[in-house]
């Protein structure tokens, strides 16, 4: 396909090129219903499940973002965030269903409260919610991310961005997102280009992208001079990095003295 490029708002800067890796929504596969006894059983599971993977997760994590799991694993561990799913399965409705209905109200009720530290924890209770309907539905654990990619999608989960090995480089080009969010947070931390709020990502048959953290950018299948327009930025970047380098090991004074 012929490159496209789009704009969209910068959320962490620096320039990267690689393969595409895009993000499949985590919304549970369909499963059959059991006896509320048996859908208490299984979303007990899911719930231990969850938190198991976001506890290995978090032994490579650190700052923030082991901060950041730390509260996701609370939140699960925490009987009267699960209290509502379970007397709905009482009442006869599938653990999936309940799950989802019960965080659902609760993220609502984070996002709408007026307090922007809860706001922002909604996203942390939506990456939850998913997880324990993937484990619920039987899907696979974390998304093996190759090294380098280029992660497209509507969003990512501050989870999911934790559990890929970035030192191998790498970006993120969404859709959807905010520069204010989580993930937009610990890819500044960690030098991770990162675009967001593209709208409708036309990477149907795209195998390769350039993503502009600096100006918002990101070219799909990029042709010969979109890549050495690259090269030349990522070359100027480079050494403009090890000069700011240099001068910040020499002694904080004017040339007056």
């Amino acid at each position: 396909m012929p490159a496209i490029e789009l704009t969209g708002r910068p959320a962490s800067p620096g320039l990267a090129i690689g393969a595409l890796y895009p993000l499949a929504e985590r919304t549970g596969l369909s499963r059959s219903a059991g006896t509320p006894a048996e859908e208490s059983a299984a979303l007990t599971t899911a719930i231990a499940t969850a938190s198991a993977a976001l506890i290995a997760i978090m032994a490579g994590a650190e700052g923030e973002g082991a901060d950041i799991l730390e509260f996701q694993v609370a939140m699960l561990a925490d009987d009267e965030l699960a209290a509502p799913a379970f007397a709905a399965i009482v009442a006869g409705i599938e653990a999936a269903s309940a799950w989802r209905a019960t965080l659902d109200e609760a993220i609502a009720g984070y996002r709408d409260g007026g307090d922007a530290y809860f706001a922002a924890r909604a996203s942390d209770l939506e990456d939850i919610r998913d997880r324990v309907l993937a484990a619920l539905a039987g899907e696979a654990g974390e998304s093996s991310v190759p090294p380098g990619a280029i992660l497209i999608g509507r969003d990512v989960t501050p989870s999911l961005f934790l559990s890929v090995d970035w030192k191998a480089g790498g970006a993120i080009a969404l859709s959807e997102g905010s520069p204010s969010s989580h993930v937009a947070t610990l890819a500044r931390a960690r030098g991770v280009p990162m675009v967001v709020g593209l709208g409708s990502v036309p990477a149907a048959g795209a195998v390769e992208a350039i993503v502009d953290g600096d100006d918002g950018r990101l070219i799909l299948d990029p042709d010969a001079g979109a890549k050495s327009a690259f090269s030349r930025a990522a070359a100027g970047a480079a050494d403009r990095a090890a000069a700011e380098a240099e001068a910040a090991r020499l002694p904080g004074r004017l040339a007056d003295g």
